[in-house]
């Protein structure tokens, strides 16, 4: 049954989410109630267990969000409206719970709790009698999840993967990376692992692109590139793993842009040594000198852009700020050095690596970095204030 529309209130800061006691399951990398909890601090809300919400003084006005120890909610569920009458909020996945007022939701815990008292573990399913007895609402899709079985927990964990992407992604991210990123990270997380262990399994594939990189033969190129473009998939793991499990950090997205400049360095390095094993010495070590020596101020200078007013230490910040100030300032040069920044972004360059790769001309290789490295100081240079602007206006 569907009740009548009623009145509702917006969740914020005085939203009380009572966490029912029960089974713990483990999901999306680690347990089901330690995510929850996750998920409504970082709503605002207020966190209270059973007995503590049954014993306090809470406001009887105050909106209640109660969740079942079965159920893994995602963030999305705070920016439903909640009833002010006590309603079963039920998913599609058959996952359901208790929103309402603080005052009218007591009662409902009150038997709960009478239940677990009186009979112990057995009186974990009380809250499926109390419930049936309240109006139900659909809730919007994959708001809250069942996490009673192994194919359920599936599901829920594929489902938020599938919102890790970010808005940043580029065309070859979104469609060709990401779909084979998640799977990895769906991999991952099943296993119980984090996100460094993926930064380190990234790296460790990027030095072995570097030992294939500096042995001569087309063939080795080949497998160059492609392991260079297998190193740019696994390197959007660690960020899925840490949005999927709200473990985001400042010291992640460190982690992860040491990983990406190493890989980027070592297998420049690799590519050098090959080309002069092939017998290009005198070229490859001094074009290789010149591009080094540039290549190394210029991320010097990208950190410090970062660092001045990136919110994190992703360098694909002055991707964004140049495309913010080519849209601001609407200047032809801006917008053309915008494309060229998109060429310089991780997944498309390594496209370009593979590319490059199959020619069979490693010269073209620090060619291409060359090339980078000139357009990313002339844009920096010639463009300082409106990247400053650019920069502020992106960072919010």
């Amino acid at each position: 049954m569907i009740p009548q529309p009623l009145d509702v209130a917006t969740p914020s800061s005085s939203t009380l989410v009572v966490l029912l006691p029960g089974a713990d399951t483990q999901i999306v990398g680690g347990s089901a109630r330690a995510r929850n909890l996750r998920v409504a601090t970082r709503a605002g809300a207020t966190v209270v267990d059973l007995k503590e919400f049954l014993t306090g003084s809470a406001n009887p006005l105050k909106s209640l969000i109660v969740i079942p120890p079965s159920v893994l909610i995602d963030l999305t569920l705070f920016s439903v409206a909640i009833p002010s009458a006590t309603t079963r909020l039920e998913g599609a996945s058959g996952a359901w719970i208790l929103m309402g007022r603080a005052s009218d939701v007591a009662g409902h815990l009150e038997g709960w709790q009478a239940e677990l008292d009186s009979h112990g573990r057995q009186g974990e399913r009380a809250d499926v009698w109390r419930a049936d007895e309240l109006p139900r609402l659909p809730a919007p899709t994959d708001v809250i999840f069942d996490t009673s079985t192994a194919a359920a927990r599936r599901h829920a964990l594929w489902s938020i993967l599938k919102r890790t992407e970010k808005p940043t992604d580029g065309w070859v991210s979104r469609h060709c990376n990401r779909p084979i990123s998640r799977l990895i990270s769906f991999v991952l997380l099943s296993l119980g692992l984090r996100a460094s262990h993926a930064s380190a399994l990234t790296l460790i594939f990027g030095l072995a692109t570097a030992i294939f990189a500096l042995r001569p033969g087309y063939a080795t190129l080949v497998w160059t590139g492609l392991l260079f473009q297998l190193a740019s998939v696994l390197d959007g793991v660690d960020g899925e793993m840490a949005r999927a499990t709200l473990t985001e950090s400042e010291a992640g997205a460190k982690l992860d842009a040491i990983v990406d400049q190493l890989t980027y360095v070592a297998c420049f390095v690799g590519v050098t040594i090959g080309w002069a094993r092939e017998g290009g010495a005198g070229q490859a070590l001094f074009w290789t000198a010149v591009i080094a020596a540039a290549l190394v101020l210029s991320l010097l200078r990208g950190a410090r852009f970062v660092a001045r007013h990136a919110p994190d230490a992703s360098f694909v910040f002055i991707d964004r700020s140049v495309r913010r100030a080519a849209r601001e300032s609407n200047q032809l040069p801006l917008r053309l050095a915008a494309g060229g920044f998109a060429l310089l972004r991780r997944d498309l360059f390594s496209v370009l690596f593979l590319a490059v790769s199959f020619f069979g001309r490693r010269a073209l290789i620090p060619a291409l970095v060359g090339v980078g490295v000139v357009l990313a100081n002339v844009t920096m240079s010639a463009y300082r204030r409106e990247l400053d602007a650019a920069a502020v206006l992106e960072r919010g």
